[in-house]
This record gives structure tokens, C-alpha cells and sequence, in this order.
């Protein structure tokens, strides 16, 4: 048997075994550390300035932009022309006058400030889903159906497989030969691969523009949010100013009692602005989404709105297929908003019940589109206007 080992304490007139000393040495060591813990540096305060009421900020800059909705103006405008019940004015259409509008080309323009421009449609307009080559396609059939229209400009020419004019008491219109509106062809298909596209490019990307070094009185973030604000349509006093409104601007504030669309778009637009100026990118991001789920929701509202009114005409024959493109033409914008809510599966259901003729569509196919629009993005169809 090994002897037993002991430790001799010289303060101590008695024996320690070794194993009382190792225990008491590592509960010693597990003790909890009190030690008081550092505090968690402090958030960097956020940037303190004020956001405007109005879109008058002193470096803004949208000229170009500006210069384009109006040749876009003018562009539908002459379309529009032809759209008369009346014998004594039955203008023929020119399809390379509406070619040299989308181009700028041979000073198209009653308006000498848009001849003297640099801009053009054409070359921000988004070639997506083939749209260029269709809307110049239909600058032709255009041309030709103003030409079939004018033979009866007090009757219809249009039918199924025929272009030409579908005329009521209430409206004539230009349909190509599957019943879709060549003015709505242009501005609708504009406003979601010209204006939509461009505008929700440049918020979805806004973090990728310089935001330092100023050119010309401005930085490059604060000129793309600024070109986005230009594509809205409104004037720099919206919504208090619902004068002068311009494409989405008009539709924003037609379906703002059902949505609250106005105040939360304006509001978006001016604390976006407001950020990028003062370096907040958490504000700007904040703002810039908002903006791009509310413009989504106004094309939605619109389009059911549209939807409503073709079910309400649907033994007017110029009404309806104008309601109809009218809508055809905002669910084809979803497509342009990289972020959408909407999914692209339910936009090819959407675009489905529509069909490739709208001499075709039924009421059903309307009930079921408005169906989905509402359950897609949380709309009471009941209330839109």
C-alpha cells in the first residue's frame, strides 16, 4: 500500500491531502468572471435635416425627361387624331411621321423646342418582349386602318381579323385586327417600356449611382432619382396640384381614393430626394421602396378599374375593346419592375385570359382577372373608382 502524501503548510500546524487542495484550487478557477462587461458603442446618430413639401429642390434637373413626355404627348396626340366621328375631318395617318416622332428624326414636332432637342424616345425605351419592333410594326397597320376607317368614319369597319374603326355614340377608336387600340398599343405600351421601366430602374438600382462627386450641380443618384420623379407625371406641388397631371401622375390620382396613392407616392418621392441629398441611404432605400410597391399597386388598381369599365360596355363596341387594351396595357407594364410583387407566372395567367384577340374575351375572362388582381395585391375591387 503507497504511502499517503501530504503538503505542509508553514502557516499551519496541520496536513493538507493533495486532492482537498487540488479541489478546492479548481472551484476556485471556475469562480464567475464578475467582471464588468464594455459597453456596446453607440449607433452612429442618423443625419438630421428637413424634408420639403414640395419637389422644389434647387439642384433638380429633368429636362430631358420632361422633353420626352412631351414628345411622347405629341406622339399619341396625333394618333388620336384619327379617332373622329366626323366626314369632314378623316385624316390618313402617316406610319414614318409616328416613326420620326419615336425617333426625333425630320423636326416631327409642332412644339421647335422638341425639334432642337438631343433626346428621343426610341433609345430609352426598353426592347424587352420584342416591343420596339411591334410598336414600329404598328405605326404601319396604324397608317392603314386610318385609311379603311375614313371610308365610313361614322360607321364600323373594325371586326375580328380586320383592322380598321369601331365607332359609338360615346368614343371611335383605331383597332388593329385583333381588336387592340393602336393609340393604347403606344401610350400604354410607353408608359410600362419607356417611362415604367426607366423610372423603376432607376430606383431598384439607386444604390449604384455615384453619390459624391457632384456634376453639373448634382450627383448622379440625386439625377436618376430625379429622372424617376420626371416619369411620375406630377408637378413639383402634387397632390396639392392635380393640375397638368401626365400619364402615370393621371392614374395615380384616379384611383388615390381607393389606395392612398398620392400622398404615399409624393411623400416617398420628396424624403427619397431629401436622403440621397443628405447622405441617409437607410431613408432612401426606405423611400425607394415604397415607392416601387405603390407604383405596382396603382398599374393593379388601374387595370381593374379599366376591367370594371368593359363590363359595364360591353354592348358598346368602341368602349369596350378600348377598356380592354387600356388594361392589357398595364398588366404588360408588370413586367418592367424587376422587384414586382406580382409573380411572372400570374402575369402570363393575366395576359392569358386576355388571349392574343380581344373580340374573343369574355365576361368571365374579365371576372377572373379582376379576381386575381385583387387577391395578388390585396385590392377591394368595390372600391377602386
Amino acid at each position: 500500500m503507497k504511502p499517503e502524501i501530504f503538503i505542509t503548510m508553514k502557516t499551519s500546524l496541520f496536513k493538507i491531502p493533495v486532492w482537498i487542495g487540488l479541489t478546492t484550487l479548481f472551484f476556485t478557477s471556475c469562480k464567475k468572471d464578475t467582471t464588468t462587461p464594455l459597453p456596446e458603442p453607440s449607433p452612429a446618430p442618423s443625419p438630421s435635416y428637413t424634408i420639403p413639401t414640395t419637389y422644389n429642390f434647387s439642384n433638380a434637373d429633368y429636362t430631358d425627361a420632361t422633353n420626352r413626355l412631351a414628345m411622347m404627348g405629341e406622339l399619341i396626340t396625333y394618333i388620336r387624331t384619327a379617332h373622329t366621328t366626323t366626314a369632314a375631318v378623316q385624316p390618313t395617318l402617316s406610319a414614318q411621321k409616328l416613326q420620326d416622332m419615336f425617333t426625333a428624326a425630320s423636326s416631327p414636332f409642332t412644339n421647335a423646342v422638341l425639334n432642337g432637342s438631343s433626346v428621343q424616345l426610341k433609345n430609352q425605351t426598353s426592347n424587352q418582349f420584342n416591343y420596339i419592333a411591334d410598336l414600329e410594326a404598328s405605326f404601319i397597320e396604324c397608317q392603314q386602318a386610318s385609311i379603311t376607317g375614313a371610308a365610313t368614319p361614322t360607321v364600323s369597319s373594325a371586326s375580328s381579323g380586320v383592322a380598321g374603326k369601331l365607332v359609338s355614340s360615346a368614343r371611335a377608336i383605331l383597332v388593329n385586327a385583333n381588336g387592340f387600340e393602336f393609340k393604347e398599343i403606344a401610350e400604354k405600351g410607353l408608359m410600362g417600356s419607356f417611362l415604367y421601366a426607366k423610372a423603376l430602374s432607376n430606383l431598384n438600382t439607386i444604390s449604384t449611382f455615384d453619390n459624391a462627386t457632384p456634376a453639373n450641380g448634382l450627383t448622379a443618384q440625386e439625377k436618376a432619382w430625379d429622372e424617376a420623379f420626371a416619369y411620375f407625371g406630377v408637378p413639383i406641388t402634387f397632390p396639392t396640384t392635380t393640375v397638368g397631371l401626365r400619364y402615370w401622375g393621371t392614374y395615380c390620382n384616379s384611383v388615390s381614393s381607393a389606395i392612398n396613392s398620392n400622398a404615399v407616392m409624393m411623400n416617398a418621392f420628396l424624403k427619397g430626394r431629401a436622403a440621397i441629398s443628405n447622405k441617409d441611404n437607410a431613408a432612401r432605400d426606405e423611400a425607394k421602396n415604397t415607392l416601387v410597391a405603390m407604383w405596382e399597386k396603382v398599374s393593379a388598381a388601374k387595370c381593374i378599374s379599366y376591367l370594371k369599365s368593359a363590363k359595364a360596355n360591353l354592348t358598346d363596341q368602341a368602349s369596350l375593346h378600348h377598356n380592354l387594351s387600356e388594361a392589357h396595357g398595364f398588366i404588360k407594364a408588370f413586367r418592367y419592375n424587376t422587384t414586382k410583387t406580382i409573380t411572372d407566372a400570374d402575369v402570363s395567367i393575366l395576359l392569358g385570359y386576355f388571349g392574343t384577340n380581344l373580340h374573343n374575351m369574355t365576361t368571365t375572362q374579365i371576372d377572373l382577372s379582376i379576381a386575381k388582381l385583387e387577391t395578388v395585391f390585396s385590392l377591394n375591387a368595390a372600391l377602386i373608382p
